[in-house]
């Protein structure tokens, strides 16, 4: 038996010609031409927000975990989810960063890491939209170490929820505005609606990073204000 080593790389087997050994890597020239036409990238994602908004069960719904009712505190974990984006492979790395613990070096380091953030804040707990500012801050002074921006997306968690509603504010104008107005027109990213426990808008929040993070042109998609509206319908429903 003899072993393939560089040395004997080119020595060709009995009975095969060089213009069949030439063929044959045309075989695997073409199979890498393909994998890089159907693999698009890898991509880190970092999830940030105050504790017990959820991070943990929309990124369970996300890499296809069940829902837990129960709040168990994350330090930090690390997810990995492979999802098809205009018919090419893309491997997602998920950051789940805690929001019990304070524990900035960690944060700044998953976001120094991240091509994309999601910022979580949810709608029973009134103080995790104030401190959607702290993250972002962190997010702006991370990128600007590096002359970088990356997309963000701000996730409103459990809107299932009964009797509770969005916060407003009012603009330079003096007119009353939605927080996704609010948000939207403050750091330029896109808000969505969104329910881990009845997995609504779950399926979206990746496609959408893909979106802000793909060279090519981005497919025509629902407007927020589309978004909006599925949303006051759903919240009639509840």
């Amino acid at each position: 038996m003899s072993l393939y080593t560089e040395k004997n790389a080119f020595n060709f087997p009995s009975g095969m010609s060089r213009k069949k050994a030439k063929s044959t890597s045309g075989v695997f020239e073409e199979a890498d031409k393909f994998r890089r036409a159907t693999y698009f990238r890898t991509i880190t994602v970092a999830v940030l927000g105050d504790s017990g908004v959820g991070k943990s069960s929309i990124i369970r719904h996300i890499v296809g975990e069940a829902f837990i009712h129960e709040h168990i505190p994350t330090v930090e974990e690390f997810y990995v989810k492979q999802i098809t984006y205009r018919n090419k492979t893309c491997e997602i790395h998920i950051i789940d960063t805690s929001g019990t613990y304070e524990f900035p070096p960690m944060r700044r380091i998953a976001i120094q890491k991240s091509d994309a953030a999601i910022l979580v804040y949810s709608l029973d707990k009134l103080g995790s939209f104030s401190k959607l500012e702290k993250f972002m801050d962190e997010i702006e002074s991370c990128c600007a170490d590096s002359n970088r921006r990356i997309p963000v997306i701000i996730v409103s968690n459990k809107t299932d929820l009964p009797n509770l509603s969005e916060p407003t504010f009012v603009n330079t104008n003096g007119e009353r505005v939605s927080a996704c107005d609010h948000l939207e027109d403050k750091w330029k990213c896109q808000w969505l609606p969104a329910s881990a426990r009845f997995n609504l808008n779950m399926d979206v929040i990746l496609p959408k990073l893909l979106d802000k993070l793909s060279p090519e042109k981005t497919l025509e998609r629902s407007p927020s204000h589309i978004w909006k509206r599925r949303f006051r319908s759903f919240s009639d429903k509840s």
